[in-house]
């Protein structure tokens, strides 16, 4: 008996660490992409139509760049304990209700073992009570431009709102999110799945015949390729509402009152990104993408596409 539960312990150590060191590795990249997507960037009313507001990002290297200039390593970093937590979870869950690992793609989507039935479904709405709340917590993580302090405690009150924290169902009430995760979902779950069985025969890679010819593969690639003209937008349009705080309708403290007691600004006064006014939310999924496309241009919701294209495309061999 104590032998099984030393080596739980060593595995669970072991998964611990292999997901440090990959979350490790990963953070900058995906807290730039997160601060490119979430960037409030609308063109100046009345001047020119290529003057903008506030930080102009167009790329990954330039957001990395200037969160390294404006905030040091720190700020590439930041977001790596609660993104660490989310993963464990969600690969404590898997192994609990599936019966194997779960691991999280570039795209925020996963890779789960076969399992059908009543344990998948718990699993799905398991996942669904994770991510929501843990997503908006890891997205304000990486663009808040506080130095986030060791206690949760205080890093929640800087993150949430006095509305969300006396009320935290009101994170799955975040307008338009709800809807957003889960037509994303069904997208990169049911429509993907269901093309895989119409080129390839198979829902998953192990069960593709080595006789389906090359061409079935190419125009499955190309359809993944394609994925990438509605699979982008929902990620930006997901992003700018996980990131906007739900205040209940009682107006914010002014940024110029200073951060909270013992906590500093991350690097400058200066902020990495542009952020809507709180006193003007999304109102919703639809009413996101359009105040996007008429503020700042439809290509902003294409922010990263070759992220979710390069994503999707492999994602095709698993």
């Amino acid at each position: 008996m104590f032998e099984f539960i030393l080596t739980l312990f060593l595995a669970a150590a072991i998964m611990i660490f292999l997901m440090a060191v990959g979350v490790g590795l990963t953070m900058p990249f995906t807290g730039a992409l997160v601060r490119l997507r979430a960037n409030y960037n609308p063109h100046a009313v009345g001047l020119d139509a290529q003057t903008r507001v506030g930080p102009t990002l167009h790329t990954l290297i330039g957001t990395l760049k200037r969160t390294k200039r404006l905030e040091g390593y720190w700020g590439l970093w930041k977001g790596t304990f609660p993104t660490l937590v989310y993963t464990t979870l969600v690969s404590i869950a898997s192994i609990i209700f599936v019966g194997g690992s779960a691991s999280r793609g570039p795209k925020n989507t996963y890779s789960v073992p076969e399992a059908g039935g009543i344990r998948m479904g718990i699993f799905s709405i398991v996942l669904t009570l994770i991510s929501l709340p843990m997503t908006i917590i890891i997205n304000r993580s990486i663009i808040t431009p506080y130095k986030l302090p060791n206690s949760p405690a205080t890093s929640l009150r800087i993150l949430l709102s006095p509305h969300e924290l006396s009320r935290p169902y009101m994170l799955y009430l975040t307008p338009g999110l709800l809807a957003t995760t889960f037509t994303h979902s069904i997208c990169v779950t049911l429509v993907a799945r269901t093309m895989r069985v119409f080129f390839l025969g198979a829902a998953v890679a192990d069960e593709v015949s080595d006789d389906i010819s090359i061409w079935r593969w190419m125009l499955f690639i190309v359809w993944q390729s394609l994925a990438t003209l509605w699979l982008t937008p929902l990620e930006v349009v997901g992003t700018r509402l996980s990131v906007q705080t739900n205040t209940g309708g009682i107006v914010p403290p002014s940024e110029e009152e200073g951060p909270p007691e013992g906590v500093s600004f991350c690097g400058t006064d200066e902020d990495v990104i542009g952020l809507r006014p709180t006193t003007e939310p999304y109102l919703g999924m639809l009413d996101c993408g359009r105040k996007i496309i008429e503020e700042e241009g439809w290509t902003s919701l294409y922010r990263g596409f070759w992220f979710t294209m390069l994503g999707n495309v492999f994602g095709a061999f698993a």
